[in-house]
Order: structure tokens, then sequence, then C-alpha cells
């Protein structure tokens, strides 16, 4: 139920962010709840808890901050957590990215000197979770889009169990991975072969870097905070689960988008957007308060 947030709470009806289904797209509401998908190549279950205030106010749960508290500090502004069973086993690695698909980034001299400033940051975390990123900033040949991943390994914590458990996961360690036995969760090697068709695979992604509910980036180095406008414009950002497909990724292109095979997207919406779907919206706390 939406009862935990006050009343006229913009946070209440406005969906942050659609899942995209075979059926159609799903609300993600951002606070906690369980949003199920299907798509060709694998199914499961998405969950975002993210920190959300009113008039400077947190009005976060406090199960919730929680699970916010788990990585920290500092706290985390939200945490993901993607639960799949693939269909087919993923081929290479796999990654999250992040883009935009209706245009390229809002790039002047200041706004590239600041991207390149965010990207420099993101490569410092990859680097420090053994991992690199991939990114290219959309305006470097026809057709490309404004793009940045990393690979799903360079997660601190993910989970593995026989079958779907309830969402979010709450473990108190902050860097590992887990395998669910006789009710309790064992440490496991992440080998590189992890993934596969029979087992159930929690990814847990978090970040204290971008609120999506204020659409800020903060607390960067050097930066502070910076409306994701500046670079985004209007457009959503859409979040993918993808891997480089069958063929594989051809190593001199920066980004292949016509054989990356994507098992989740997710559109994040800027604020705007949230409030202009007044029919969708609902809809949205409909379903929320079914559950």
């Amino acid at each position: 139920s939406s009862s935990s947030l006050p009343a006229k709470s913009p946070f209440q009806m406005a969906p942050l962010a659609f899942l995209g289904a075979v059926a159609g797209r799903s609300p993600v509401f951002g606070k906690g709840e369980s949003t199920p998908f299907q798509s060709d190549f694998c199914e499961g279950t998405v969950c975002l808890v993210h920190k959300s205030s009113e008039d400077g106010k947190l009005v976060t749960p406090a199960e919730l901050t929680a699970v916010l508290e788990v990585s920290g500090p500092p706290t985390a502004c939200w945490e993901f957590q993607l639960q799949v069973r693939f269909k087919i086993v993923p081929k290479g690695p796999v990654f999250v990215g992040f883009e935009l698909q209706d245009g390229p980034l809002q790039l002047g001299i200041f706004t590239r000197g600041i991207a390149r400033a965010i990207l420099s940051v993101g490569q410092s975390m990859a680097r420090q979770r053994g991992a690199d990123i991939r990114y290219t900033l959309g305006d470097e040949k026809e057709g490309e889009r404004p793009h940045i991943a990393i690979p799903v390994t360079a997660f601190l914590r993910m989970f593995r169990s026989d079958g779907p458990v309830p969402l979010p996961i709450m473990h108190p360690d902050k860097n590992g991975t887990w395998h669910l036995s006789q009710g309790s969760w064992q440490p496991i090697e992440r080998a590189a072969d992890l993934f596969d068709t029979e087992h159930y695979f929690t990814l847990v992604f978090n970040t204290n870097y971008i609120d999506f509910y204020l659409w800020n980036f903060v607390s960067i180095p050097a930066l502070g905070s910076l409306d994701l406008a500046t670079l985004c414009g209007s457009q959503a950002l859409h979040t993918l689960i993808y891997d480089d497909g069958e063929a594989g990724r051809d190593t001199a292109e920066a980004e292949d988008f016509q054989r990356r095979r994507a098992f989740l997207e997710m559109e994040l919406l800027p604020p705007h957007a949230r409030h202009e779907q007044d029919e969708d919206v609902a809809l949205c706390a409909e379903s929320v308060d079914r559950n």
C-alpha cells in the first residue's frame, strides 16, 4: 500500500520509472515494491528502493531506509535489486547500462567538461571494483546513443537461489556473492561462468551519486550537485541489462547496438514526465494498492 507516505506526497502516485515487458509497461515507484517482468531472454522481478523527500523532509519508511544503509556510509540514494532467471545463458559479460534514446547529450564546452568529470568518477569507482566502464557521449558518429555501462560482476553484492525469493534482500555484508542453502545465505565464489538457466540471480546495484527523484547528480567530487537535465535535456534515462549477443562484440566498435541483446529495460522518468501521464499514474496507483 501507499499509505506509508503523506497523503499529498508527490511521490505517492507518480511512478519513478516504467519497466518494459512483453504485455506492456509496468510502473516502478521506488518504494520497495516488487515488479515482475517477462522478456524473450529472461524472467524475474525488480525492486527499487529510493530515498525520497518532500520539502526537504525525509519520508522514506524506516524499513526501506535500512536497505539503503547496508552498503554505507554514506547512505545510498537508491538501491536497485534485479532478480532474474535467464532463459538462455548470457554470452560473455553481462552489463548494466544507462543511455539516452531520443537524442544526444546537451554538450557545449562547459557541459562537455562536466560529462568528462562525471565519467572520470565512474571510471575510478569501476576500477576499485576491478572493472572498466564502456561509454560514448553519442556525438562521435551518426546513430550512436549516449551510453555508459559497467559489467554486473562489478556489483558489490550478488545472490543466487534455487527459486524466487522475496525482495528486497537484506544482508549485513557489503561485498560478496551468496547462495541460499537451507534457509541461509552461504558465501560462494563469483566465477566467470556463474550465470546459468537453472538458478535465480539477484543483482544489487546502488549509488550515493545520483538522486533520481530530484533528478540530480549529488556529491560529485569538485562539482557537488548538478541537475541531470543539464546533460540529458528533457529526455528519460533508460537502464538496460544486456550482453553483446550470440555474435559477441566487435572490439573496434565503442558500442554495437544492433548485436546487443537486452534482458531488461527500465525507463527512468524526469520529474516533468512523471506528472504528465495522469491516466497512467492513476492506473499505477491502483496497481500498487492491490499489492
